[in-house]
């Protein structure tokens, strides 16, 4: 029996899952392995610790592995490539490939096919991908110009829609909510919070704004579904993009990953809204991608192969 690992390396944790030919065994999270957010010293004792806990659960002799990929930021950085080796092959044992963590997204919903990813979490960003794997980008440009649709949009935009309502008269649940997480006395030190250098974690107001909403406040109700047609928009320019490249292609899907679309409902329907009123036909996927499903279908990949 075969064995391969796939890996989903972000900036906070890191989740590694055991599979063989058809099944994925087990699945563990442990500490960051990336650079720039841990040191060498710190990424290999957590990679060590993460998949020392998968083997003594498993039972599996990770030396005995086929095949792991990693899917991580950071990827066309040289030091990336070998940082990701140095800390996985001293524990286990095959061949690695280290890929960019958006297209292990996508591969979790159409595996190796072309396809638009929409990822909205903290930040935001669009990919396409043509049948060839040329990759093409839409957004991502960082929270000072852009990030649309993200959870620091969503917190960021509903400040200034409840001060906008205010100025106007307009009632909104908003600023009371803020003021109680940000345990602000007065609608002056939210200002003055917001206005901070550093700022505060605008992304952490997004599940106020989704109470607010479902409490029938119209104002973070028209936030949410703006930041889910920007989305959408995005995902129809990079459809379009792909298209151009392939148009006698079968038409790519488009699939989500990304907190905002686990836990804001109503984000993922204004995207998928915006898009179904420009491809009424497009295969959008039901589910929100795991990116760990297309990382172990990378290591398979790697394993069917043939070396040069």
């Amino acid at each position: 029996m075969a064995f391969f690992l796939g890996f989903d390396a972000g900036g906070t944790k890191t989740t590694c899952a055991l599979g063989d030919d058809n099944r994925e065994i087990l699945r563990l999270t442990g500490g960051s392995i990336k650079p720039l957010r841990v040191s060498f010293e710190e990424a290999a004792e957590n990679m060590r610790s993460l998949l020392a806990e998968i083997a003594a659960q498993s039972g599996v002799d990770l030396r005995q592995v086929t095949a792991s990929c990693i899917g991580t930021a950071g990827v066309r950085l040289p030091q990336t490539q070998q940082w990701m080796r140095d800390i996985l092959t001293p524990h286990a044992g095959g061949e690695v490939t280290i890929v960019g963590d958006e297209e292990v997204a996508l591969d979790g919903v159409f595996p190796g096919q072309a396809g638009v990813l929409v990822i909205a979490g903290t930040g935001s960003n669009t990919l396409g991908r043509t049948s060839t794997g040329e990759l093409i980008h839409v957004g991502g440009w960082g929270p000072a110009l852009g990030d649309q649709g993200s959870g620091h949009w969503i917190g960021h935009q509903a400040l200034r829609a409840a001060f906008h309502a205010l100025d106007f008269g307009e009632p909104t649940l908003l600023l009371t909510r803020v003021r109680d997480f940000w345990k602000a006395e007065t609608v002056g030190d939210v200002v003055n919070i917001a206005n901070a250098t550093p700022p505060p974690d605008f992304s952490k107001l997004a599940p106020v704004v989704l109470a607010c909403a479902k409490e029938g406040d119209r104002v973070a109700a028209s936030v949410l579904a703006e930041g889910g047609r920007l989305l959408g928009e995005d995902a129809l320019e990079a459809h379009r993009c792909v298209r151009a490249q392939e148009p006698y292609a079968k038409e790519p899907g488009i699939a989500f990953i990304g907190s905002i679309f686990e836990h804001i409902l109503p984000v993922r329907e204004s995207v998928i809204a915006t898009i179904r009123k420009e491809l009424p036909t497009a295969p959008i996927a039901n589910e929100v991608s795991d990116a760990i499903r297309g990382a172990l279908w990378r290591a398979r990949q790697l394993a069917l192969t043939p070396a040069v």
